[in-house]
């Protein structure tokens, strides 16, 4: 399923947290006050012979985004939503008025409860993308390898270790242990 084709048009000049997998609207009657997006990248530096600094690659940083929540209506209920989804390192989609970013983990959560907001709690979440590492498997040129035997890690199957073998004491650890022990 795409997530453009589970979004209405009515829905999509709102601000919405969405389940990554169901892209079912969670939190919908926690309301977004204020909503901060963080894309950035950076440029790597290295220094060369004549002293001045070159650049060859660019790094693209996790995107982070803060939402300012306005809990009003049933507040216990939707703070213990919010944190249920932050306890269970649940990703989700939050859908922006321009765009849709996808697969965000809730790193923080902290509230505020002040006699201004009489029942109401502000809950500034933050976001960071999740990226998971995907393990490569494949084969090596033996010349990449000491132990050309080890250049495949393809249909290998579940390795165990070996046994330390004992090795000879030396003079020193056996004077040490004659002395302490």
């Amino acid at each position: 399923m795409q997530l453009s084709d589970s979004l209405s048009t009515s829905t999509q000049q709102q601000v919405a947290i969405l389940d990554a997998e169901s892209f079912e609207t969670i939190f919908a009657s926690a309301a977004p006050m204020r909503v901060a997006v963080r894309e950035a990248k950076r440029a790597t530096k290295f220094a060369v012979e004549d002293g001045t600094e070159r650049s060859d690659h660019v790094v693209r940083e996790l995107t982070e985004i803060q939402i300012d929540f306005l809990l009003a209506d049933d507040t216990r209920n939707q703070f213990e939503s919010l944190r249920q989804a932050f306890e269970q390192n649940k990703l989700v989609t939050v859908q922006t008025k321009v765009r849709s970013y996808e697969n965000m983990l809730i790193v923080d959560m902290p509230h505020d409860e002040t006699p201004e907001l009489g029942t109401a709690v502000n809950v500034p979440v933050r976001m960071q993308e999740w990226v998971e590492v995907k393990p490569e498997f494949g084969t090596l040129p033996p010349a990449k390898v000491e132990n050309k035997s080890q250049s495949s890690t393809v249909k290998r199957g579940q390795q165990t270790g070996k046994e330390p073998t004992e090795k000879k004491k030396s003079a020193a650890l056996e004077t040490y242990e004659a002395i302490f022990k």
